[in-house]
């Protein structure tokens, strides 16, 4: 009887291609522990306060002028005002005057109070209820066109984005427009 031959598994040394990946992966946590160790190193720097000149005789008879307060622009307020409507989005898409007065009329009240607090629009989300994406966006599109140029000195030249909500949900009905407002801070 003839003795078996064992089966030999060759393993092939490993690839450079692999070799570079692990090269790499060790020089990344090399430089990372270089960077904690060094920032660790230093510490905080402390703001020395300038050195005042002495004062002379004319400066010291004369009192300090108060220092301007820095001023910055408005930001936008992270919390959006949120109104609903109903309209008839037929006659909004379709550019009908009654349709369009009455979106305007059922948003004069809250509009011109921003107006009067001197709030503007930083930017507007609008979405059009809707059981078809293109016919909400549609409703959305055109109720941003309305509010734009009817209430010019809310919205001046804020930008405004039209979206879709689907219909049949919270309360959504398709006409229903749903507009954010995100103002900017008076």
């Amino acid at each position: 009887m003839r003795p078996r031959r064992r089966a030999h598994w060759k393993t092939d040394p490993p690839s450079p291609t692999s070799l570079a990946g692990w090269l790499f992966a060790d020089l990344a946590l090399l430089l990372f522990i270089i960077t904690v160790v060094i920032a660790a190193d230093f510490p905080a720097a402390e703001a020395d306060p300038p050195e005042a000149a002495p004062p002379t005789s004319a400066a010291a008879s004369e009192s300090p002028s108060p220092n301007p307060s820095p001023t910055a622009d408005p930001g936008v307020e992270s919390e959006p005002h949120v109104f609903y409507v109903d309209t008839d989005a037929a006659g909004l898409v379709s550019g009908d005057a009654a349709a369009e007065a009455g979106l305007v009329d059922a948003l004069r009240a809250d509009f011109d109070a921003l107006t009067a607090q001197g709030y503007t629009v930083g930017f507007a989300l609008t979405f059009g209820g809707a059981d078809d994406p293109g016919y909400g966006g549609d409703i959305a599109e055109a109720a941003n066109a309305v509010m734009a140029t009817t209430f010019t000195d809310l919205f001046g030249d804020a930008p405004t984005r039209h979206f879709w909500t689907s219909s049949n949900k919270e309360g959504v009905d398709v006409g229903t427009v749903q507009i954010e407002l995100y103002l900017l801070a008076a």
